[in-house]
């Protein structure tokens, strides 16, 4: 089944598609709101209201092709709205002010092989150089595989303001590595993929 399909049988009552949906986009959940928030239990409680806004509103959502970036979109709101409501964040208009954190648990079994570990400090000491939206938009450029349009909505900028800040992004991690774009991304999908 589709994304098309199992969104419809939730809507329609079904429990099994429900079971899917969260099976499937829980853990992605977590992880992304760990990016956001180290308060475990704000992204715990933002998943289980959204997942309960979901079931208590199922009937009047709308249709989506792609269940993880309208579950990432919807669970970023709430997350952000539950910080700003436990006053650990001053938000502006463009959440600007908020710490996107990129930590990868499999870097150091990988650090500890030879060929790669000057690459991967470098990648790592890059990544921790970029600005909060930057980070947050190659971890759902690469993490999460979204397109440009799909992440340009989620940070709320329009698809070319988003391409340019992932071209910049991209551009700052080549020049940091001194390394060409293929080099980036097979470690950057490398460390990514087996942080899921």
């Amino acid at each position: 089944m589709n994304d098309v399909d199992i969104w419809s049988r939730f809507r329609m009552g079904d429990n099994d598609a429900l079971s899917l949906i969260y099976s499937e986009n829980s853990k992605k959940l977590y992880l992304f709101g760990s990016k956001l928030t180290p308060n475990h239990t704000i992204i715990e409680d933002s998943i289980q209201d959204l997942f309960s806004d979901l079931v208590r509103n199922r009937r009047k959502l709308g249709d989506t092709d792609n269940i993880n970036f309208y579950l990432l979109k919807s669970f970023k709101r709430k997350l952000l709205r539950q910080l700003q409501k436990e006053k650990r964040y001053e938000l502006n208009d463009k959440h600007e002010n908020f710490v996107f954190d990129i930590t990868y648990s499999i870097e150091n079994e990988i650090i500890n092989k030879d060929s790669t570990t000057t690459r991967l400090h470098q990648l790592h000491k890059a990544l921790n150089e970029l600005s909060p939206r930057q980070k947050e938009a190659i971890y759902l450029r690469f993490t999460e595989e979204l397109e440009y349009a799909e992440i340009a909505e989620i940070l709320e900028m329009s698809i070319e303001a988003c391409r340019n800040l992932i071209y910049r992004a991209i551009k700052s991690l080549k020049e940091s590595i001194q390394g060409n774009f293929s080099v980036i991304l097979v470690y950057l999908q490398t460390i990514l993929k087996k942080n899921i």
